[in-house]
């Protein structure tokens, strides 16, 4: 072969692997890059179905307040709302609390999407943390002290309380606040002759803003054995302005309702023997609802929230890959913590 035949097969093999090596070194690089565009699509892809089911009111807009319909269209926002604005009956019927909640195929079959899986979490914008430090009974009547400590992401929040409590024939409301460490005292007087199970409920409040507002309940026992928990004798399901209440045991019998706000306290109208009319109340502040009743011989109170916050709602991504969406929401005028995550099978 003559010697430039040679040089020129050697040139054009060195430049093909040349070219390959390139080729090689290329895709390597650019990989991690290509993986993270396609990342990048996916999660504006499920951020817009989030933000779709958070600003949208669905269809029919009104499906939260009638507890035998299914949303054709899932959506939380309140109708003709702002941005971020939900609906307290929407939100009602995804909390597992409630008798009329949806279940996860109702929201996967009115969001139409395969192969996608969701979940919504609702908390308060403030933790409030109440603990009984002593009791003593004179007379008559018997002043229990609480420590109470309101915090926003573990940091100490100076708020205004509203505070009530309820026992056996007996309401009673009184205020304080917490200082710049977060830390309050409430002190009640409750008569003796109301002893059972007694709820003390808490509302903190921005003192600048009335839409920074959250509740918190404790039960304790006055001159009684431990109450038992939350739930056991009936069930309270808030939905359009009335309380169903669904009794847990035989043999229960209803005695009064109550509903408390940051600014207002009232009794709950009966208006049949399972069911009470809420009445509405010109304040930003969620609602904290009581029933009182007897179980034979043993009285109880049991209480829920409306909106029935907090609520964890859809798919359980506790081993699976997906995308985490905050916001901050208002419910009646109120703010709210809103995470919803999705994801599905090819994360």
């Amino acid at each position: 072969m003559p010697t430039i035949s040679i040089d020129t097969f050697f040139a054009c093999t060195l430049i093909v692997i040349v070219v390959f090596v390139s080729m090689a070194a290329t895709a390597s690089v650019a990989a991690p890059h290509i993986r993270g565009f396609q990342d990048l699509n996916e999660e504006v892809y499920l951020r817009k179905i989030a933000e779709y089911t958070v600003t949208n009111p669905g269809s029919p807009t009104n499906w939260g307040e009638i507890q035998s319909v299914s949303p054709d269209i899932f959506g939380l926002a309140k109708e003709n709302s702002f941005s971020y604005d939900l609906d307290v009956d929407k939100v009602s019927r995804i909390s597992n609390q409630s008798i009329h909640a949806l279940t996860y195929l109702e929201l996967l079959t009115a969001l139409r999407l395969e192969k996608i899986a969701l979940s919504y979490s609702i908390t308060q914008i403030m933790d409030i943390t109440i603990v009984m430090t002593s009791n003593v009974t004179i007379g008559d009547s018997t002043t229990y002290n609480f420590n109470v400590t309101v915090s926003r992401d573990h940091a100490p929040l100076v708020t205004t309380l509203q505070c009530y409590v309820v026992a056996r024939n007996f309401v009673n409301s009184t205020t304080s606040t917490t200082a710049i460490d977060g830390k309050g005292i409430v002190q009640t007087t409750i008569p003796n002759s109301s002893n059972g199970p007694a709820l003390l409920i808490i509302f903190a409040r921005n003192p600048y803003d009335s839409r920074i507002t959250a509740q918190g309940g404790y039960i304790f026992p006055h001159l009684s054995l431990d109450p038992q928990p939350n739930n056991t004798f009936i069930n309270l399901s808030p939905l359009n302005n009335t309380l169903t209440v669904t009794p847990n045991i035989s043999g229960i019998n209803l005695e009064s309702g109550y509903v408390f706000t940051y600014g207002y306290e009232s009794t709950l109208l009966p208006s049949s023997n399972s069911t009470y009319f809420i009445p509405k109340l010109l304040d930003s502040s969620p609602k904290v609802l009581a029933v009182t009743g007897w179980n034979g011989s043993d009285f109880f109170i049991e209480w829920t929230t409306y909106p029935q916050v907090p609520l964890v709602f859809g798919a359980d991504f506790k081993f699976a890959e997906r995308f985490s969406f905050n916001y901050l929401v208002t419910i009646n005028e109120v703010f709210f913590n809103l995470n919803v995550q999705c994801g599905g099978p090819s994360l």
